[in-house]
């Protein structure tokens, strides 16, 4: 007997697009730290640092209006996911006829939200701005509001396509259009245009990538049988997405904020600063995010057998370890060469970036570190308090840093977010106590000790080289110091830190046919 059965052709495809998916997503990440890194000196120099500032500001908008999604991509995928796996077509026509019905609140909602900041603009930052400044936000905040009008509306195909295991198509497009984001920025800005020109180019990017994928999904969906009035309930679908989208605002809030206040207190050149300072901190959490993403179904498989606390506990040590090996090779380098760098890549008059930067790294550690806790309730279905745990924390940090940035500038907006930032992670770790019952001191001892005692014993011997040897500010001396301090931390790292099984992993994957 055949076992192509058509389930197993079906979970086969799934298979391929979901390793597919994977390829691309780690080509999206490498391109956007890459084209971060690359593009953005070369935008400084050419807007300046007061057009930089606006633009940095606006690009500090786009999280908050993601959020008027409320959380429908992850709750479209989930019911998407549900019904296809019970082979409900008719429940699905009804779900999505009822998201419709949410979507043109949202598109009302955005509309309304759009139309009020761009009358109040002037109010918010005519302090420090000039006339000519106001009007070039008040033009890049129409332009951003009139694409998400299309934009929000269109990740709801994105969402189908996660739901219905078509993951290849979403992600291989993401690359096309960074390509040709970087291309046009560079044309843009050799032509003399200014920040407007660089947020209209990337919202229509965005606005094509929606209609593209809109158009994938009708291919190969083949929706002729929806009907608005064959909606479902809303109620389950707007419960659902609610927590999700509380979550949501809490991760925009966390950083992202810092601009935005920012730009009501200070000069457009400050702007600058912190956004460059909150985009390097960012870049730094995408180390873990891409660990982090592929952590849920052992969280499930974990939950499902009612473990203990040893176990769960076990089970954040392993991977806990992973990420905080990576971070604290990024956080090593950047305390040695962060300044260097920044010298080089954006100008000198960007230093403060480095103190901002170090401060969103340290104290985001161990958070990140032990999202596999968060993966671990949300498999027990109890997100709800871990959600609103973290916003009160992180709210209550903006809100602090407001009224902070005008007594302590730079230092005060910082230190108000770090510091929410901080207090979430404590809560955190207290709910994991109760709700995982984790060996806190054990996760904690097991983790950092030894990582974090050689970190600083390699850093602290490598500057003492530096300065014998005079270390210069050049792009030669940068690379060159950064190869020996990664080459002497992997090395401290698989002899001091890694225990005897984890390095014989690490045999393992070097020798993996002896």
């Amino acid at each position: 007997m055949s076992s192509c059965t058509p389930k197993t052709l079906i979970y086969t495809h799934m298979r391929s697009e979901a390793t597919r998916g994977a390829i691309y997503n780690y080509i999206n990440l490498i391109l956007i730290v890459v084209t971060g890194m690359v593009l953005t000196p070369f935008v400084i120099r050419h807007l300046g640092a007061s057009q930089y500032g606006l633009y940095s500001l606006s690009a500090a908008i786009l999280p908050y209006l993601a959020l008027l999604d409320m959380g429908m991509s992850r709750t479209i995928t989930r019911y998407i996911a549900r019904y296809r796996n019970e082979h409900d077509t008719d429940g699905e026509m009804r779900f999505l006829a009822a998201c419709s019905y949410i979507y043109i609140a949202i598109i009302l909602v955005i509309a309304i939200s759009g139309a009020i900041l761009y009358h109040y603009s002037n109010s918010i930052w005519s302090h420090r701005f000039t006339t000519e400044e106001l009007q070039d936000v008040q033009q890049m905040i129409g332009i951003i509001v009139m694409a998400h009008v299309v934009i929000i509306p269109g990740n709801a195909f994105t969402a189908i396509c996660n739901g219905s295991g078509l993951f290849a198509f979403p992600r291989a497009i993401q690359p096309i259009k960074l390509v040709l984001r970087v291309v046009g920025v560079i044309i843009l800005l050799l032509c003399g245009t200014q920040a407007t020109a660089l947020i209209m180019l990337e919202m229509a990017l965005s606005v094509v990538v929606a209609i593209a994928t809109a158009l994938y999904v009708i291919s190969k969906r083949h929706y002729h049988t929806f009907s608005w009035q064959t909606a479902t309930d809303l109620r389950p679908i707007i419960g659902y997405s609610g927590w999700i989208a509380l979550y949501a605002i809490t991760i925009a809030l966390q950083w992202n904020m810092g601009t935005l206040v920012a730009g009501m207190h200070f000069d457009p050149s400050t702007v600058g600063i912190v956004g460059i300072g909150i985009m390097i901190g960012n870049i730094y959490g995408y180390i873990a995010e891409t660990i982090n993403r592929m952590t849920l179904p052992r969280a499930t498989r974990l939950m499902a057998h009612n473990p203990s606390g040893k176990r769960t506990t076990d089970g954040m040590i392993e991977v806990g370890r992973l990420i905080a090996i990576a971070q604290w090779a990024v956080i090593g380098a950047f305390l040695l060469f962060g300044q260097s760098f920044l010298t080089l890549w954006a100008g000198e008059s960007y230093q403060p970036a480095y103190y901002i930067a170090l401060a969103i790294m340290l104290s985001w550690q161990i958070q990140q570190s032990q999202d596999f806790g968060n993966a671990l309730i949300e498999a027990s279905g109890e997100v709800r308090t871990l959600s609103v745990i973290n916003f009160i924390a992180i709210f209550a940090g903006v809100i602090a840093s407001y009224f902070a940035s005008q007594c302590w500038g730079i230092a005060g907006l910082i230190g108000s977010l770090t510091g929410g930032t901080i207090v979430a992670t404590i809560a955190n770790n207290i709910y994991y106590r109760y709700r995982l019952h984790m060996q806190v001191g054990r996760y904690f001892t097991q983790v950092y000790v030894r990582l974090i005692c050689a970190t600083a014993s390699w850093v602290t011997i490598l500057w003492f080289m530096m300065q014998m040897l005079g270390y210069s500010t050049s792009w030669w001396c940068l690379l060159a110091g950064i190869a020996l301090y990664l080459i002497g931390y992997v090395i401290i790292t698989y002899t001091c830190v890694l225990t005897p099984t984890e390095r014989q992993i690490v045999k393992n994957y070097v020798r993996p046919h002896r």
